[in-house]
């Protein structure tokens, strides 16, 4: 009888922790899907006789991309970028103008929303390095918390990074971001590696 108690004790403890440990997995994994980051591979730009063409791919759903507006002159900016950390403060054009290209200025990529689409994200991409094209040449000082802005539309949007990372540069990028929030995407090469490009996550400030 007691051999059998003994066992009874055994078996009801395992089921206890058993139980324990289920819900606490649930609990963690439940979070971690709340908090799932969206992952979207967008074709960046390559050199190709030394003009730089750009690989955005054109079958992006319709759903993530906003209707493109009428492109403004060639000497107008759809929009300006600046963040006061870094002393930058560059306008970019819209999706559609000859000047939207890495080999003339900051770069709105096909994939991207305008800043006033709820829950888009605004990629731009630029050089780094110490030509005349290195727009981002500065982007390596930033940190998680800082502040980027852009003015589009007579409004100012207000953005804080949220993370930063590195991805192998191969003709692609992997962004990670939350689905249910404005964001703004930089991308760069990473300073002192030619082998990676980092990624800048930033999200809207309400």
């Amino acid at each position: 009888m007691d051999k059998l108690s003994n066992k009874m004790v055994v078996i009801i403890g395992f089921a206890v922790i058993g139980l324990g440990l289920f819900l606490i997995t649930s609990d963690y994994f439940t979070g971690k899907k709340d908090k799932a980051y969206e992952k979207v591979s967008i074709s960046l730009y390559s050199e190709s006789e030394g003009e730089v063409v750009d690989n955005t791919p054109q079958n992006i759903a319709a759903a993530d991309i906003s209707t493109t507006v009428e492109s403004p002159s060639n000497d107008q900016y759809l929009g300006v970028l600046k963040i006061d950390k870094i002393n930058l403060e560059q306008g970019f054009y819209d999706k559609g103008n000859p000047l939207n290209n890495v080999g003339k200025s900051v770069t709105l990529l096909g994939p991207s929303n305008y800043p006033d689409q709820k829950n888009g994200n605004t990629i731009l991409v630029a050089h780094s390095g110490s030509s005349y094209l290195g727009y981002f040449k500065h982007l390596y000082q930033l940190k998680v918390g800082d502040l980027a802005t852009i003015k589009y539309k007579g409004k100012t949007y207000v953005y804080k990074i949220v993370n930063i990372y590195n991805d192998t540069k191969d003709g692609d990028v992997t962004i990670y971001r939350n689905r249910n929030k404005t964001t703004l995407t930089l991308i760069t090469c990473t300073k002192d590696d030619d082998t990676k490009q980092t990624i800048y996550i930033a999200e809207l400030q309400e």
